[in-house]
């Protein structure tokens, strides 16, 4: 198996590739629309959503994500790149997503920032009513205790109530840390800077 990373211009792509490389998984990094094609990509993201977007539509980068994800083929989009598989964001005057998942990005209560660790529990059985699985088998856990960092002002509000979403932390519950549907999973931390459990939650979706 090889990982697909997409590089815009917009993500530390080094880290996100250590950190699947970590797990003795090969990784390709893309930067071609055309260039998409393993079975899993990963779409990484740092900055704003109107640059990121803009970069995104120039680069025909949107049809290529649909028509992968169309396929049945699994999408992993982190921070940035998880909220612009929304419908919209807030940020920058407002700004269309890929409309992957329903819901919007606004900023956070309070005009806060979160920057620091949370606490994660996750089980993945609580992935069983959607299409992703994994199929690497790297592990065997089935529950993952541990804690992830964040660094955003803005987060995702899910209105889908036939997906899987995960809450942020009794500071932030109405904004989802994680989120699966179907073949899709979006990440509001970054698990490539969150240590062991950030190895354990990809070696459970590889």
């Amino acid at each position: 198996m090889v990982v697909d990373i997409l590089d815009i211009g917009s993500g530390n792509i080094r880290s996100i590739r250590n950190w699947i490389e970590r797990v003795n998984i090969a990784t390709r990094i893309v930067t071609k629309a055309t260039e998409i094609e393993s079975e899993f990509l990963i779409l990484p993201g740092v900055g704003s959503a109107g640059s990121y977007m803009k970069r995104i539509k120039e680069g025909s980068f949107d049809q290529a994500i649909l028509e992968h994800v169309q396929k049945g083929n699994r999408l992993l989009g982190i921070c940035l790149g998880f909220q612009i598989l929304a419908e919209s964001s807030e940020e920058d005057g407002g700004v269309e997503g890929l409309n992957l998942m329903k819901g919007y990005v606004k900023k956070l209560d309070k005009n806060s920032s979160h920057n620091g660790w949370e606490n994660f529990n996750f089980k993945k059985d609580e992935m069983g009513s959607q299409s992703f699985h994994s199929q690497c088998k790297l592990t065997r856990k089935k529950m993952i205790q541990g804690r992830v960092f964040f660094n955003h002002e803005y987060g995702f509000i899910n209105q889908d109530d036939h997906c899987f979403s995960k809450p942020i932390s009794e500071n932030f519950q109405n904004y989802s840390s994680m989120i699966v549907k179907d073949n899709i999973i979006g990440m509001q931390f970054h698990p490539e800077k969150s240590q062991n459990t950030g190895l354990d939650l990809i070696s459970m979706i590889l």
